[in-house]
């Protein structure tokens, strides 16, 4: 078994968060330094209180079946009950029952990222069990609506049908989709030639931290005692490369760790009450995630995390055959679970190893419960062994279709609609007057389809593509003229005879029909899992089609249906008005329609920087240094669309900048920042309002600015809204690699931005750190 390379010792440092007590040191070298923060806090110890519970433990045969018993009793006495076959048994995959004690048999791999998705993922195929369930846009949209109250509603709704489906007991199992999903995903879009940016919030780990606090919000329910579903975040750690994942190692300094690659983890810890977490494929530091020690002396010891940690897939099997980490499987097992593990559990089918690694002495008891007890753990918090009257989300019927229900429907539309980014409006080209239009061309490879992802569920109806949407906005006299691509010159035709057009583009969300083999795309243009992008623009043919009709119809519209940033260079120079929405929702068509003519005026903000091409990131893909200049944190170059953007109907002014004081103390201080928003315009709209700080005096590097609040605000026609945020001296922290712990610079001057993306400050303050 190996061991860390010595050559990064602080990435093992306690991670010490700001806190305040007596115990403040002196500032070191003129930084300042907060003690440590001891209150531990996780998905267990954190929770709610729970009511009072009454129950005669006389009626159970075992004291963990006893639903009023503390849980951490419950837990030792389940322990304590099973025999070590029967725990091993439980320590690959899903959980298989166990008769002689009456435990029932568990699934733990529903995915859930936009949607109740598939229950399993073959290897070559889109086989398993793809349920029926609300399906809305790729996580990369739910990120553009800049609103956790959307992904609270996508969590809620999630949590409620997996419910469900847990009820009937059909799997790719036999055993329920299980309450215990995967998702979020707050991995971080470092590089957008990732290919699995799909499944990503965005760049920013303050703006994931929030998006995904408000999907455990909802995935959790409001019940004290009980959870609706658990989660299983993905994947620690810089996760992002694909086509090399398996062997790859994410190389980092402490500063990017801690700072970046980890704290979207970390809020979802602490902040959000995450259940479990999904170790990646990748190696960090040269040590697999999933063995890593950042596992049990960052996030179990230092976030008080006490949830329970499981492999990606096959992941073990590479630690050996590809990563060549250890020598046999056997060891890969005990290196997971083993003596000074974190205690992961092991999703692919690897039970005789198991017992190998238990029979040879590589792991014992003490290890097996170490791994296992945190799974068992959130089974009792999602109520698997309570009875029903006890656990009010058991009264969830199997019979039930929660995906056909009119508030479902609509919840899918709205949240669609939400995520939709005004790219441009030249000339004010949107929003389209149904009452003046005489005909109308539709074109485009993805106009008239929806297609499912990888990880996306069945839609419970033939999902409404950009056509139909469109269609059911205009009246019946209105000319639909409808083409899918140029040949022979047809889309420049119909485009020439109608008063607008509007193209349809971007990339298919798995490379292509028929699905083309595992760990491939067709084109270069084109990612998923295991396909790193090459090419980060629009695929040539396209690009082609866009120019033709764009020369045929000066009124032109580009909606652009994509999966990632995609960069459009000559279609922002030439085309008057453009439009994003992710893939995969339901509701495509009928989001977009309602933004294009009007009955929803945008509020969609990019979460990414959107480069001009791929030239214009100064690094490989694998390299994961950002501190050499990406994400809006570090470029310095012109994007295509900064980190931050979107347009709207209305028009919006900002003023009146206040912050409560000129200076605060870089031992836990804080400030109140606040500003007025006036929509200048004739219609309501929302503005996202955004707060950045700046270090323009700082003695070492650090980001260009970095986003430290946002609002989503609705605005009535001609009406002021008054913004404000709390900004901590927590807020303004960096990593300190000499003493390990995150500190912040006295003495020196912040500057507090007030924005409408990263690139447009409208408002800007000095703020004064002190010394003390």
């Amino acid at each position: 078994m190996k061991s860390i390379p010595l050559a990064y010792p602080a990435l093992l440092a306690p991670f010490l968060l700001l806190a305040c007590d007596d115990g403040w040191p002196a500032a070191v070298g003129g930084i300042t330094v907060c003690a440590a923060e001891t209150t531990a806090s996780g998905a267990w110890s954190n929770a709610p209180a729970a009511p009072a519970c009454e129950s005669n433990p006389a009626d159970y045969p075992y004291p963990f079946w006893d639903p009023c018993l503390p849980p951490e009793q419950r837990l030792t006495n389940l322990l304590a009950t099973l025999t070590i076959d029967e725990k091993l048994t439980l320590l690959a995959g899903s959980h298989p029952a166990v008769p002689r004690i009456g435990l029932p048999a568990a699934a733990l791999g529903t995915e859930a990222l936009h949607g109740v998705g598939i229950a399993s993922n073959p290897a070559t195929t889109m086989g398993g069990f793809m349920p029926s369930s609300t399906q809305f846009p790729q996580v990369f949209g739910l990120g553009e609506s800049w609103d956790p109250e959307v992904t609270k509603i996508v969590g809620a709704t999630t949590g409620y049908e997996v419910r469900v489906y847990n009820a009937r007991g059909v799997s790719d199992t036999g055993r329920g989709a299980g309450v215990i999903t995967r998702g979020p995903n707050v991995d971080l879009v470092h590089d957008p030639r990732w290919g699995r940016t799909e499944e990503s919030y965005g760049e920013d780990p303050y703006l994931i931290g929030e998006m995904a606090k408000g999907y455990l919000a909802g995935l959790h329910g409001s019940d004290p005692r009980y959870l609706l579903a658990a989660c299983t975040l993905k994947h620690f750690a810089a996760n992002s490369n694909e086509s090399t994942r398996l062997t790859s190692s994410s190389n980092l300094d402490a500063r990017n760790l801690h700072e970046y690659y980890t704290a979207t983890f970390r809020t979802a810890v602490r902040e959000g009450r995450a259940d479990g977490i999904m170790t990646a494929y990748n190696q960090i530091n040269d040590v697999p995630a999933g063995v890593s020690p950042i596992l049990k002396n960052i996030v179990r010891r230092d976030w008080g995390f006490d949830g329970f940690f499981s492999t990606d897939g096959q992941a073990a099997t590479h630690w050996w055959q590809d990563q060549h980490y250890y020598a046999t499987l056997d060891e890969a097992i005990a290196g997971a679970i083993g003596p000074g593990s974190s205690g992961v559990l092991l999703q692919s089918n690897v039970a005789p190893n198991v017992n190998n690694a238990f029979q040879m002495g590589m792991i014992n008891e003490a290890d097996v419960d170490g791994a296992l007890g945190p799974t068992l753990r959130i089974r009792f918090r999602t109520g698997d062994f309570d009875p029903p009257a006890s656990v009010p989300y058991k009264a969830i019927q199997s019979t039930e279709t929660p995906w056909l229900n009119a508030d479902s429907i609509a919840h899918a539309r709205d949240v669609t609609r939400r995520t939709v980014v005004l790219l441009k409006n030249a000339n004010k080209t949107l929003p389209l007057d149904r009452t003046t239009l005489k005909s109308i061309a539709i074109i485009g490879p993805r106009a008239d389809s929806v297609v499912r992802d990888w990880y996306g569920g069945t839609m419970p109806y033939p999902a409404i593509t950009g056509r139909q949407g469109i269609v059911n906005k205009l009246d019946p006299s209105v000319t639909v003229n409808y083409v899918l691509n140029d040949n022979g010159g047809a889309a420049t035709a119909t485009a020439a005879a109608s008063d607008v057009a509007v193209v349809f583009v971007g990339n298919h969300p798995t490379c292509g029909e028929p699905y083309p083999p595992w760990g491939s795309c067709p084109s270069p243009y084109e990612g998923r899992e295991q396909v790193d992008r090459i090419y980060i623009g629009l695929e040539p043919a396209q690009l082609q089609l866009v120019q033709s009709v764009a020369a045929a119809n000066p009124r032109t519209i580009v909606v652009l249906v994509s999966s990632f940033p995609q960069g459009i260079g000559w279609i922002n120079d030439n085309v008057p008005a453009i439009v994003h929405v992710a893939n995969s929702s339901q509701e495509l068509g009928n989001g977009v329609a309602d933004v294009l003519f009007g009955d929803y005026n945008p509020g969609g903000h990019t979460t990414t920087t959107w480069y001009q091409s791929e030239t214009d990131i100064p690094t490989e893909i694998t390299d994961y240094d950002i501190k050499k200049g990406t994400t809006y944190w570090y470029f310095k170059g012109t994007p295509l669309y900064p980190f931050g953007y979107g347009l709207s109907y209305s028009t919006f002014e900002y003023a009146n900048l206040t912050v409560s004081a000129d200076s605060l103390s870089p031992r836990c201080g804080s400030v109140t920042v606040e500003a007025d928003v006036t929509n200048t315009s004739a219609v309501a709209g929302d503005e996202v309002v955004q707060l950045y700080v700046s270090y323009p005096d700082s003695a070492i590097q650090r980001p260009i600015r970095q986003l430290r609040g946002f609002r989503r605000v609705t605005i009535d026609a001609g009406a002021t809204a008054h913004v404000t945020f709390p900004l901590a001296s927590a807020d303004l922290s960096y990593y300190d690699e000499p003493t390990r712990r995150f500190a912040v610079e006295a003495g020196k001057t912040i500057e507090v931005q007030i924005g409408a993306s990263s690139s447009d400050i409208r408002l800007r303050t000095n703020v004064n750190v002190t010394q003390r």
